[in-house]
């Protein structure tokens, strides 16, 4: 008798198991789905600005960078603060290949005067005169063409 209860347990087990493991596959399949559906809705615009804005902010110039970001980045962002980040990020010199940029994600920022503003991530692997770095950008999704919002890089030759 205990065998049997064993056994009747065992099957339970297996078979909630088995409906959990087909719901988190569901669920990832899903989730991936999603992300590549996001993904193809930008490919076609954002992609060759970040294409084209990857040299450009690379030359390491305050009104060059100015003329790709946003009013409201620049508005947060004395020029000071500006030249000061280029000058340190111009330590990596001049870029030499960028590759292909690799989406990230879309996000929503908050409701500015009644207007929810979108944003579109890119991740750009990139090879400078004194080292290798990772570029994120953040673009400002203005109904099919892009702005800088905000842009971070990142390399192990920035901290020599």
């Amino acid at each position: 008798m205990a065998y049997a209860k064993k056994e009747g347990f065992v099957k339970k087990f297996l078979v909630l198991s088995g409906l959990a493991l087909v719901v988190i596959v569901t669920v990832a399949a899903c989730i991936f789905a999603y992300s590549k559906y996001e993904e193809s809705q930008y490919t076609d615009s954002a992609v060759p600005y970040v294409k084209m804005v990857v040299p450009e902010i690379s030359k390491w110039d305050v009104e060059t960078i100015k003329r790709h970001m946003n009013a409201e980045s620049l508005e947060a962002t004395s020029e000071e603060r500006i030249s000061g980040v280029l000058q340190y990020l111009s330590r990596l010199g001049a870029l030499k290949e960028a590759a292909e940029p690799r989406f990230s994600k879309v996000f929503t920022g908050p409701y500015v005067e009644g207007v929810r503003k979108t944003f579109v991530a890119y991740k750009i692997d990139a090879i400078y005169e004194n080292g290798d770095a990772v570029i994120t950008l953040n673009l400002l999704d203005n109904g099919g063409s892009y702005q800088v919002y905000k842009f971070d890089i990142k390399s192990a030759a920035l901290t020599e």
